[in-house]
């Protein structure tokens, strides 16, 4: 018996002893052995767990047997058997991302489960170069996305396009910022972002259904996670440069065109009036205008000071950043400053029912610019238009102008320095929320949003000549105060349970949202005090001539209702409904409410037991297919109705203007939605573990397409809002991406590919086209682009050339029934085809010239590493877009020409694509619209490079810091096109109809900066 009691006791310690075991250890990276801070180490099982400190150490208790299960994001989970009081960790990093979570509509998912065709971007995705949008993050990393630049100005917009242009409208996604809509992410630092996910297909954007026809790009702000707090700086500077400068005649090259072009239209040149003595004077090549206005070095910066941590209930993130970019184009007229600050925090309740958390952004951001991309206005418009002979300054110091037949093109550098044109916006963006779990399987969770912004406009006009028509007589101010406010209020309940193989994840939701509109503006002239800093209108004269004041107010609310249910079986087969009903106060009563539905399924066929040991290197496959349906509502606001507007002005011949009131326009009662209906076959595969796959084939139309219908003009009113048109975008999408890691080596690339073709199904008008309203210069140079039954939206519409005419007898021979086609013209002149054959060269015979849209687009990145260095590069492409060079004034025989019209044509045989020089333009070569204005924009870039170095772990304890990252980098350093331009990239986020039409535009500038990544 006292044998059995020692015994006994001896079990009895061992056991306490083991129950009381304390483990310690440090967990590494596989890559450069470093400790890691942050990491979760858990008994597997309970809610036993900690987190390793800031180097990398642990402390748990635990009992051997058990499992540690040690998880990092972005690294391989590690499970030990406790048999140990020390135990060391080593975490490789993960390359499989099937089981990453993506955020989806109102929620999260597997990326394996996932139905529809989303892509993701993390956040060390989004800040691996310096960008000034964060739109700029999607360019080249997403296929089916077409992101381009509407101007290199800072602060200018950016055209985004999913799946191409559906509509004649604003063809912009739906943003979607922590849960709240919002108008635009132009506020938001790249540094605040943690994961941005596009959605591309009806079935992924249908959840959003009315606001989602052009696509759902969903973003979340940082979030904060348990541990010790950190403190981070993310920043950069740089200088900027134009990339390439347009060929443009020098002063003897101009002289001798000029001279030539008076010769060919029989003026006498040997004394020409176009000309004054004093431009002549010591002008050698004569004056270099992009010279004058491009500025040398501008500096661009970006800084960002963050911290985060959090508890077990409380987790938070902040962060403050500032973001300055000076213009290339004259110091002091073109630039943007922002500074944001930004709090998020999130608490969990003890028994992890209750989530209550908010996120609160506020940015303030100052710019100023100048006409980016106008033949008339623009200085760099103007640069490449002004004679070379005219020079910037008089002898006196007073600004030299251009000969007095050169109409708007003055002296560019007098024009900027008369500029005073700014805007101040405040914006703020906030969400609060809670959630609530009850009962086993059920969330509950209500959430209200608010986007405010708060925008003032600046402007303040000197006296000033630049020359007879182009002057200010008096001094002159303006403000405009612009107020947008929006709320949003979000209830959700879900349904998440597993039944054995069956899984069932439910939603419905309700959505209230109302926007409003106000601004208020005023004016007044013959300031009493002149100046900038004396710009306020209280400044000016005070009489009913000098002041103006004016104002306005819109309102539009949303209604919906949705469900979703998600169902999977066994990890193989998988479904999703969703079904959304949206009512909007831009529609009347006939047709307020639309349901958009939407259904996906997914296969993954690499879980097939009968399957798994027969497909080689294959190692996950999955099929997606989806269909359904999403609104636009993107019209103004009562377009249904005939709105009245009291800005009328009628003499009853007594002398006096009588103010009146009539409609606007004519009324629409049966207007309703236009609907985005889209089809979607998909691929998702990995081969091992290194290379992954993914394709898309998609089929989307949008039907009852809202546009203005042509009416008479002797209706009296404006044109009624229509349901009038049906396109059709049709494309597919692939995406390559493979890593690996050799030693110390890692190295990988992504390559993704895009096409698509954008096509007119049908226009509810009588001609069957839609006008782009796009002129410029002289009558042969109207409408240049439209939209067209069979064609692309917004094609280049003009006259076909055949060459140029040699002699005399070809022009004789070009003729109907011996009647010429060209009866102006004369050997030198292009030749016009004269499609319909009738003899006469008008509209009939304009063609398509060409597409502002690409065929193909792709991005490749390639990226390497090697212990603390690492290197990326990333160049995007586009194949199959023409653009339209309107550069020139083609109406104003003196402007200068391009060094193209060095190769014209002076004499038989010379040339057959550039025609002659003449005064009197009378056969139209450069003032009909025609493919001799038409280039091919494709181009490749390398849009960034980075070199960087991440100090050792030995130096870093030495001073006390976590985490240094240094690094060099370089924007826009090559760019590879055949288009002489001062840019081959031009969107337009506003007007589909501008895409592609240069008139000038600020080009993208070429960036060399140093920054640095440093965590505390």
């Amino acid at each position: 018996m006292k044998h059995v009691l020692g015994i006994f006791l001896f079990l009895l310690a061992i056991t306490s002893q083991a129950q009381n075991l304390t483990v310690t250890g440090t967990v590494t990276g596989e890559s450069d052995g470093l400790p890691i801070p942050g990491v979760s180490v858990l008994i597997k099982g309970t809610t036993n767990g900690t987190i390793t400190n800031i180097d990398g150490k642990y402390s748990i208790q635990a009992v051997t047997g058990e499992t540690l299960q040690v998880s990092f994001i972005g690294m391989q989970t590690q499970e030990i058997i406790v048999n140990s009081s020390t135990i060391n960790v080593t975490l490789g990093a993960d390359v499989t991302d099937i089981d990453e979570v993506v955020v989806v509509g109102y929620g999260v998912q597997k990326k394996s489960a996932v139905t529809g065709a989303i892509s993701s971007l993390k956040a060390e995705d989004i800040q691996k170069m310096p960008i000034q949008r964060a739109e700029q993050a999607i360019q080249g990393q997403v296929a089916g996305v077409q992101v381009a630049m509407s101007s290199g100005q800072p602060g200018s917009a950016l055209s985004v396009n999913i799946r191409g242009v559906g509509t004649t409208g604003n063809s912009q996604p739906l943003y979607i910022v922590d849960g709240n809509p919002v108008g635009d992410i132009s506020y938001l630092a790249s540094t605040d972002i943690g994961s941005m996910e596009v959605l591309k297909d009806a079935s992924a954007s249908a959840i959003y259904g009315a606001r989602g026809a052009n696509g759902v790009v969903i973003i979340t702000t940082k979030k904060g996670s348990e541990g010790t707090a950190k403190l981070s700086y993310d920043g950069y500077y740089g200088v900027q440069n134009a990339w390439r400068q347009m060929d443009v005649l020098n002063a003897p090259e101009y002289q001798m065109i000029i001279n030539e072009s008076l010769l060919n239209s029989g003026y006498d040149s040997s004394s020409p009036d176009w000309i004054s003595d004093d431009q002549l004077v010591g002008i050698g090549n004569g004056t270099d205008w992009q010279k004058e206005i491009f500025r040398t070095n501008a500096p661009i910066q970006s800084h960002t000071v963050s911290m985060s941590g959090g508890t077990q209930s409380i987790v938070y993130s902040t962060a403050l950043s500032y973001f300055a970019q000076e213009g290339i184009v004259s110091e002091n007229k073109s630039s943007y400053d922002r500074i944001n600050f930004r709090a998020n925090a999130d608490y969990t309740s003890y028994d992890d029912k209750l989530k209550v958390g908010s996120s609160f952004l506020f940015s303030h951001s100052e710019s100023q610019g100048i006409d980016p991309n106008n033949v008339y206005n623009s200085p760099l418009a103007r640069a490449i238009n002004i004679d070379p002979l005219t020079q910037v300054y008089n002898e006196d110091g007073t600004y030299m102008k251009p000969p007095s037949n050169m109409q708007e093109i003055v002296n560019p550098v007098a024009a900027m320095s008369y500029l005073y044109d700014s805007y101040r916006t405040d914006k703020v963006v906030g969400n609060v929320y809670a959630d609530y779990k009850f009962l086993p399987d059920f969330k509950i969770r209500s959430s209200m949003g608010i986007d405010m912004a708060y925008q003032w406009h600046d402007n303040y006009q000197p006296i000033y000549e630049l020359s007879d028509i182009t002057k200010n007589e008096n001094t002159r101010v303006s403000k405009d105060m612009n107020n947008w406010f929006t709320y949003n209020w979000e209830t959700t309940i879900n349904y998440n349970r597993q039944f054995g193989n069956h899984s069932v994840d439910a939603l419905v939701g309700t959505t209230l949202m109302t926007s409003y509109y106000e601004n208020l503006t005023g004016s007044g002239s013959n300031l009493l005090i002149s100046g900038p800093d004396y710009a306020y209108i209280d400044n000016a004269e005070s009489t009913p001539e000098s002041r103006n004041s004016g104002g306005g107010y819109a309102e539009n609310s949303l209604a919906s209702f949705f469900g979703r249910v998600n169902y999977a079986y066994g990890d193989r087969y998988m479904a999703s409904l969703t079904v959304r009903q949206d009512g909007s106060s831009r529609f009347g009563s006939n047709n307020r409410f639309a349901t958009f539905p939407s259904v996906s399924a997914g296969w993954i066929i690499s879980e097939e037991s009968w399957l798994k040991d027969k497909m080689g290197p294959v190692s996950f496959l999955k099929l997606r297919a989806s269909w359904g349906q999403n609104g636009n509502e993107n019209i103004g606001n009562f377009s249904y109705l005939s709105s009245i507007t009291n800005n009328n002005n009628y003499n009853f011949n007594s002398g006096v203007l009588i103010n009146g009131s009539a409609p606007s326009s004519v009324a629409n009662p049966d207007l309703k939605w236009e609907t985005s209906e889209q089809t979607d076959i998909g691929l998702d595969m990995r081969l091992g573990s290194n290379l992954s796959l993914t394709f898309d084939y998609y089929d989307k139309r949008t039907k009852d397409l809202l546009i203005a219908a042509p009416i008479p003009g002797y209706i009296g009113n404006g044109a009624p809002v229509v349901n009038g048109g049906t396109v059709q975008n049709r494309g597919v999408e692939l995406l390559l991406s493979y890593q690996n890691r050799v030693n110390d080596f890692t190295y990988g690339a992504s390559v993704n590919f895009s096409h698509n073709k954008n096509e007119m199904l049908s226009i509810n008008n009588d001609e069957g086209i839609i006008y782009g309203d796009v002129n410029v210069g002289p009558s042969g140079m109207k409408n240049l682009t439209i939209a067209k039954v069979g064609e692309p939206i917004g094609y280049f519409w003009g006259w076909k050339t055949d060459g140029v005419f040699q002699n005399q007898a070809q022009i004789d021979a070009h003729n109907v029934d011996g009647t010429p086609i060209q009866p102006n013209a004369v050997p030198g002149d292009l030749i016009y085809v004269d499609q319909n054959g009738d003899g006469i060269l008008d509209d009939s015979d304009r063609v398509n010239l060409g597409s502002p849209h690409p065929d193909f687009t792709a991005g490749i990145n390639i990226n390497l590493g090697y212990k603390g260095f690492d290197f990326s590069m990333f160049w995007y492409g586009v194949v199959g877009n023409q653009i339209i060079d309107a550069t020139r004034r083609y109406d104003l025989p003196n402007a200068n020409y391009q060094t193209s019209v060095l190769e014209r044509w002076t004499g038989e045989g010379s040339s057959n694509s550039e025609p002659r020089v003449a005064w009197s333009d009378n056969n139209g070569n450069r003032s009909n619209f025609s493919d001799y204005m038409v280039h091919d924009a494709d181009y490749l870039r390398l849009k960034n490079l980075q070199i960087g170095y991440t100090l050792p772990k030995s130096v870093l304890e030495k001073i006390k810091i976590e985490r240094v990252r240094v690094y060099v980098s370089g924007d826009n350093l090559l760019t590879f096109t055949k288009y002489g331009g001062f840019e081959p990239e031009i969107g337009n986020s506003d007007n589909v109809f501008y895409t592609g039409v240069d008139q000038g535009v600020y080009p993208q500038a070429r960036v060399m900066s140093v920054g640095a990544n440093i965590t505390f």
